[in-house]
Formats: C-alpha cells, sequence, structure tokens
C-alpha cells in the first residue's frame, strides 16, 4: 500500500529550521542516537526526538533499532513515493552549499506550506498570469491569491512583470522536484 501525503504539509516540515540541521546531521553522518543528533545541534533530546518524529511521518528518515538504542539513517519510507526523490533532492540541496544549503531549502519549502500557493503554483506552470486571471481560475478572492503570491515572491518562486506573473523556480534540486510533484499531483 502506498502512501501519498500531500506536498504542503511536507513542505511545512521542511520548512522548520531545526528539522532541516537534524535532516543535514543524519544525510552527513548516519545511524546516530537522537541523544547524539541533540547533542550536535544544541537541542534537549525530547525536542529533537519530536522533530525526528515529523521527518519520519513524511517518510524522509527510518530509524533501526539496535538493542535498547534507536539509530536515524536517510532512508525513504517505500510506501511514500515522493520521500526518495525528495531526500535526493534536499541531500543535493544541503551538499550544494554547506554555508547556506538548509536556509535555502528552508526558503524553498516555505513557498509551498499552503494547500492554495500549490494551487498557484501549478497554474502558473501553465503560463503567466495576472492577479484576476489567477484569481479567476482558482476560484479565490483577489486579495488571497495576492497574499499568496507575495510569500511565492519572497521565497523567490515567483515574479511580477508588469501585470503578470511568472514561476520561477530556478535549478535548486528541491525546487525542481517540487515543481516535478506538483505536476504529478491531481488538481
Amino acid at each position: 500500500m502506498e502512501l501519498h501525503p500531500t506536498i504542503w504539509r511536507t513542505c511545512r516540515v521542511l520548512a522548520g529550521a531545526t528539522r532541516l540541521r537534524l535532516l543535514k546531521e543524519i544525510v552527513t553522518a548516519p545511524d546516530r542516537t537522537v541523544s547524539r543528533l541533540a547533542s550536535s545541534i544544541g537541542i534537549s533530546i525530547s525536542r529533537a526526538s519530536q522533530e525526528l518524529r515529523r521527518l519520519n511521518s513524511r517518510g524522509l528518515v527510518r530509524t533501526l533499532r539496535i538493542g535498547p538504542e534507536v539509530r536515524y539513517r536517510h532512508l525513504t519510507d517505500p510506501q511514500v513515493p515522493s520521500a526518495k526523490p525528495l531526500l535526493e533532492a534536499l541531500s543535493q540541496g544541503l551538499r550544494r552549499n554547506p554555508e547556506s544549503g538548509e536556509e535555502e531549502c528552508r526558503r524553498i519549502a516555505k513557498a509551498f506550506t499552503h494547500p492554495r500557493r500549490i494551487a498557484i503554483g501549478r497554474e502558473l506552470l501553465r503560463g503567466t498570469r495576472t492577479l484576476s486571471g489567477l484569481a479567476f481560475a482558482l476560484k479565490m478572492q483577489t486579495r488571497t491569491v495576492s497574499r499568496h503570491l507575495r510569500i511565492m515572491a519572497r521565497c523567490g518562486m515567483v515574479k511580477h512583470q508588469g501585470s503578470q506573473f511568472l514561476f520561477t523556480p530556478g535549478s535548486h534540486p528541491l525546487a525542481r522536484c517540487l515543481v516535478h510533484l506538483i505536476k504529478q499531483q491531481p488538481a
């Protein structure tokens, strides 16, 4: 049986700075316990455990029990088809720029942390649109679309040229992966 978690909820998990730092630690040095991961990024064990459960719930990390210890690996859940391409894109993005990789991944994920932003992205993949054209096509109020477009623009996913809005995800591996997943997801 396959599980299909929503992209926007997965992006909410990925937009968390602590979760991305934990994921980066797991990608860099897998098979560490919760206590070692918590210590490496300076948070409590209970907080690390909570955040790791969130990553696990999206299929992005797996646990391995060795005696009394639980260790974390950057292995995807085979029941979550979107997890494998997402983890590969995240790993590439985090390695791409060690200094700002986490922040880039967070920014990209934040652009898609709401189902309306997924719908806006899908509509803009069809071509440039005006604000009123987007509102009409998506059956949303103009001010609602405007608010989401501003967030997507701050995240670097949308540009405003004249009266037109265009989708500009760029070449970051996570952005390319999310665009691919958005195209595949039913409207």
